[in-house]
């Protein structure tokens, strides 16, 4: 059967998507991705016997360049058409140029299942899967309208939208259960839960994983390496996160493996401090070499702080790749990091809302090498159960009840 995936990824795709779209390939299904629609480049290419499109939308409306195109170059008189069709025409459209090349490009790939990730697409998948009726599949990364820097114009938008089309999904789908206690409280919809778990790594993956982490920062392989990975930005606590470093311990150096423009920002922070030379910005690192140098750390650091309903209830990608690494984590005492320390012991909650007591929770860990010791124990036992291969199984079985039910 094929199935067709949306997700609005302009840059790097989400680790979870990739999973999906890897285990119903192994499950025999056909997958095509459409991984965003405004990339920087187009691009087609083939990733695990994905077929992945990447597509740059340049913000002309394609129906007025049809219109453009059967004028045989008559400037004036396209000019006089683009004012009338902007003026009268556009406003009055269902669809906006963007709606629009979202579903022209999605309607060359027919299929059996139209699966959506995040809230921006739903509206698109639900137009396909009513079109072609197929099956709709929606999962919800996050509760996408509660990000606290989207500005209230759209939130109120997304909302609408979710009220709007969640109904016309057969399988509900997110990423822990406190979001899922959101959603049945708010719809009496009950999402299936699949963690963001990693890939179980073979066994010997991080024999050098020290000697390759120390090298890429340049430090000496007897540092203590502390390791935050993911996204640079504003709203993650990264300033006080490296001003932490100033209350670091001689050889102990904080390791920042990620991107986003908000980089230039953290190293403005760092300029001219003396402190500076503890903090290393590390790069983008391939997702396929992700845990092997996650290995490499002594302490991994998750600074999210509840700035809004999204961080306080997440679960990110980093807390698992830490947890497979063998990494003990230090986070903010949210709900999923709470509920993680009472039931693994992978990780130590603590108040990270200053660089004060950031730096005091991250020296009471570098200290106390017992009890890292412990957590580290801790996290190769919960591997066991926290990994995608217990999560993939949950997604195919699901899928085989969808079919069941569409036939």
């Amino acid at each position: 059967m094929k199935v067709l995936m949306l997700v609005p990824d302009n840059q790097m795709i989400d680790r979870r998507v990739l999973q999906q779209a890897k285990t119903l390939v192994e499950a025999g299904y056909s997958v095509t991705l459409l991984a965003g629609f405004e990339c920087q480049v187009e691009e087609h290419y083939t990733w695990r016997n994905v077929d992945i499109h990447r597509y740059k939308f340049d913000w002309n409306d394609e129906r007025l360049n049809k219109i453009r195109k059967n004028l045989y170059g008559n400037v004036r008189l396209y000019n006089i058409v683009k004012k009338i069709f902007m003026k009268f025409v556009k406003p009055v459209l269902k669809l906006s140029p963007y709606d629009n090349f979202i579903l022209s490009r999605a309607r060359q790939f027919k299929s059996d299942i139209v699966h959506v990730h995040d809230l921006p697409l739903l509206h698109h998948g639900s137009v396909l899967a009513k079109e072609w009726k197929t099956p709709l599949v929606f999962d919800s990364h996050e509760i996408y309208y509660m990000q606290g820097n989207l500005p209230e114009k759209f939130r109120k938008q997304f909302e609408m939208e979710e009220k709007q089309y969640l109904p016309t999904t057969n399988l509900f789908i997110t990423v822990n259960d406190a979001i899922a206690d959101f959603y049945i409280r708010k719809y009496d919809q009950h999402p299936l839960v699949l963690l963001n778990a990693a890939d179980t790594p073979p066994v010997g993956f991080n024999n050098d994983s020290r000697k390759a982490l120390s090298e890429l920062a340049g430090v000496s392989g007897d540092s203590f390496l502390i390791l935050y990975q993911g996204w640079f930005s504003p709203e993650r606590n990264l300033p006080t996160l490296i001003r932490t470093a100033e209350y670091l311990p001689p050889n102990t150096y904080l390791l920042m493996l990620g991107y986003g423009k908000y980089e230039e920002e953290l190293r403005r922070i760092l300029s001219n401090q003396p402190w500076a030379e503890k903090v290393k910005f590390l790069g983008i690192i391939e997702q396929e070499k992700m845990l092997f140098f996650t290995a490499g750390a002594n302490l991994g650091i998750i600074p999210y702080l509840p700035v809004d309903l999204n961080h306080e209830l997440c679960s990110p990608n980093k807390f698992f790749e830490f947890v497979q690494a063998g990494v003990p984590v230090l986070a903010h005492d949210l709900v999923f990091f709470r509920n993680m320390a009472e039931r693994f012991g992978v990780v130590s909650v603590s108040d990270l809302s200053s660089v004060e007591s950031m730096a005091a929770a991250m020296n009471n860990l570098i200290t106390d090498q017992t009890h890292l010791l412990k957590m580290r124990t801790a996290c190769q036992m919960a591997a066991k159960e926290l990994n995608w291969e217990v999560e993939g199984k949950k997604l195919i079985t699901a899928y085989s009840k969808l079919i069941n039910l569409d036939h």
